[in-house]
């Protein structure tokens, strides 16, 4: 199966960042009632993997740990609240099985000891997949669990041979390959991988890597507009298509149906992904310019209003401060202002007013007013901000 670049959504907190085994798949084996792991499969430099490192189930699942290489154990690092998964603390050698059924949602994050610093670590997430509990239908949330019969020996064209049970997960991805043509039923006569799910609005490359293949599309979701490829294309040759609609898709290649020659793409959220992978939830980026169709200059406008009528306060405020001596009646030893008593208060006679500290108040103003009218002008008649050169 083609791999792809680790996603963020599926790092678990950097759990797997060093296991080299994990390419950014959780195998989803949601709907199955028992899955294997194998404990010292390849990877890590030697035999010191879990094969598939990250699994996805549904609760209920059995987990059968099938030992394929010696000195190994499965210790459990972290669980969901109420779980009781005990791991295997002992060491064990080839041909030696532990199982456990999945019951409660979650992350379940695991590893060998003796070889945890190499990165020999799993994650389990149990998932109620959307659809369970029906016959393998839409559910209602357009991702169904199963694909019916379209990859047995019941539907047409028989059973796909590349199909394991396994959809490989590429939700969180802008664009994913699927290989046409790729080994499989008896020679060059697949898809891979042959299941797919992926978020609205990824972009699939379909890539030729054999003759002679096609891409027809055998059912969509009711308003969906995928027309596929239909001319018979060969190695080298590519075809795109954006997935929008929520739902499955299955596709042939018509010259090879009767071999197998069969795919299915699933376009949804993962399983539970809606809250998060079991890491506390998705992170939540903070807005960081204005609101939606508001443009900086207008931000920007309104703040030059709000300090153009607030100036004149300041102007007041400041002369205020600035003429009044300490110890009169306008400020304390401290500086502060205080008001004079009742008796101390008088009024001001016309040769003490000041004309000229009024007048340049009244001009401050009207000039701010001006130039916020001017730059207006320039930011919602000629639809631009003003140009700066230098």
């Amino acid at each position: 199966m083609a791999s792809a670049p680790a996603r963020a959504q599926n790092g678990f907190g950097g759990w797997l960042d060093d296991v080299d085994n994990y390419d950014g798949t959780v195998t989803d084996m949601t709907g199955q009632s028992e899955v294997t792991v194998e404990v010292g499969a390849e990877g890590n430099g030697g035999p010191f993997a879990f094969a598939p490192p990250a699994v996805r189930v549904s609760p209920g699942t059995s987990i059968v740990f099938e030992w394929t290489s010696d000195n190994h154990n499965v210790l459990v690092e972290e669980q969901p609240d109420g779980a009781d998964w005990a791991g295997e603390e002992s060491l064990e050698n080839t041909g030696y099985t532990y199982s456990h059924t999945f019951e409660t949602e979650g992350v379940y994050k695991y590893f060998c000891q003796p070889h945890l610093a190499v990165g020999m670590k799993g994650v389990v997430v149990v998932e109620a997949a959307q659809g369970d509990g029906g016959d393998g239908g839409d559910g209602g949330g357009g991702v169904p669990a199963e694909y019916g019969d379209w990859f047995t020996d019941s539907a047409p064209g028989g059973a796909v041979d590349n199909y394991d049970g396994t959809t490989v997960d590429r939700t969180g991805q802008s664009e994913v390959t699927v290989e046409v043509g790729a080994d499989g039923n008896g020679g060059t006569f697949a898809y891979a991988p042959p299941a797919l799910r992926i978020s609205p609005g990824t972009t699939v490359v379909f890539e030729w890597t054999s003759d002679n293949h096609n891409v027809v599309v055998e059912e969509q979701p009711e308003g969906a507009d995928w027309a596929g490829e239909e001319a018979l294309e060969n190695s080298g040759y590519t075809y795109s298509h954006t997935f929008e609609t929520e739902g499955v898709y299955k596709y042939l290649c018509e010259p090879h149906l009767s071999l197998g020659m069969k795919g299915a793409i699933v376009v949804g959220p993962a399983p539970g992904a809606a809250g998060g992978d079991g890491d506390g939830g998705g992170d939540v980026q903070a807005p960081t310019g204005p609101p939606e169709g508001v443009t900086v200059w207008e931000v920007l406008a309104f703040g030059l209003g709000g300090a153009a009528l607030l100036s004149p306060f300041g102007v007041y405020y400041y002369q205020q401060r600035r003429e009044l001596p300490v110890g009169e009646s306008g400020r304390d030893e401290h500086g502060a202002i205080r008001e004079a008593p009742e008796e101390d208060l008088e009024e001001i006679g016309h040769d003490e007013y000041d004309p000229w500290g009024t007048l340049s108040l009244i001009v401050v103003y009207f000039l701010i007013l001006v130039g916020l009218w001017i730059f207006m002008y320039f930011v919602e008649f000629l639809g631009n901000g003003p140009t700066v050169i230098g």
